[in-house]
């Protein structure tokens, strides 16, 4: 049971208040791969095929670098990962380093329209579009810090120059692909380049490499704010957007039960709150997150 404690005095004028430090979720690594032998039973890779790096190798941070070999496929082809006997989890968080290759043209009407969409059991998680051919053209994706490995550089495969640079990413830095909502023992995700400016692989394509999907249950709620609003009490805690939390007192530390607060709270995003009516006296609060 993951729970975050607040242990707090109360009267009419003051608040004082301690919180218990912060417990992770356990996460346990249920795929990997490299792409530098056989393709493993779980990947259906379509058109896609496993072919060298090029001028790839070596981009990334140390310990998760482009090396020998990688999956590359046509847009409009998907690639399609399926995972079975899962262990009881509440979370999937994704890894990889994505590598666009040659001349996608970003948003915009033909040629332009190349976007890598992503999906967990037919849920789009990811929607993107991705630009190399002209500095001009629109790229939707902004990478986070350190997610940007490389940006119109020729590493190979059609150029050089021209409309024909590369680009590489690492989306491990990227929090959208980190604690997806998932309890199911088996989890589909599919990656395909789309849109109306899709073309020939001679003329424009993608590479994963270094791909990695580990499971967590939710972080321990930890109480992170106490404030007076007027008559009330407000108590805050970090969050799971989806997830549902219950806040629970007492008014002595020593006794053995809890009682419930209602309602429950279902966050909305990394923070919940509940308030109540501020009341004189002492009283002890937790949260926990509803199974």
């Amino acid at each position: 049971m993951q729970i975050g404690h607040i242990f707090i005095r109360i009267t009419f004028i003051a608040a004082i208040a301690t919180t218990a430090p912060s417990v992770r979720a356990q996460t346990a690594v249920v795929f990997t791969n490299t792409f530098d032998g056989v393709l493993p039973a779980e990947i259906q890779p379509g058109t896609a095929f496993l072919t060298g790096v090029q001028g790839y190798a070596g981009l990334g941070h140390p310990g998760n670098q482009f090396a020998s070999q990688f999956l590359r496929s046509a847009t409009a082809n998907v690639v399609t990962l399926t995972l079975t006997n899962l262990p009881p989890h509440r979370m999937i968080n994704l890894s990889l380093l994505f590598a666009a290759i040659d001349s996608l043209d970003g948003t915009g009407t033909y040629p332009s329209g190349d976007y890598l969409s992503v999906t967990l059991d037919s849920s789009l998680i990811f929607r993107e579009s991705f630009a190399n051919a002209s500095p001009s053209q629109f790229q939707s994706y902004v990478a986070p810090p350190g997610g940007e490995l490389a940006r119109h550089v020729d590493l190979g495969f059609s150029g050089p120059g021209s409309y024909y640079t590369d680009s590489a990413y690492d989306f491990g830095a990227d929090s959208r692909f980190q604690g997806l909502a998932h309890t199911g023992s088996t989890a589909v995700l599919t990656f395909q380049i789309e849109g109306v400016g899709v073309q020939d692989i001679n003329d424009e394509s993608w590479a994963m490499d270094n791909l990695g999907v580990s499971v967590s249950g939710h972080p321990a709620p930890v109480i992170t704010e106490i404030k007076r609003i007027s008559t009330n009490v407000m108590i805050s805690w970090s969050a799971v957007s989806n997830v549902t939390y219950r806040l629970q007192s007492k008014t002595n530390l020593p006794d053995a039960s809890w009682n419930d607060l209602a309602p429950t709270v279902t966050a909305i995003s990394s923070n919940a709150s509940f308030a109540e009516p501020l009341r004189p006296g002492q009283r002890f609060y937790r949260v926990m997150v509803v199974p």
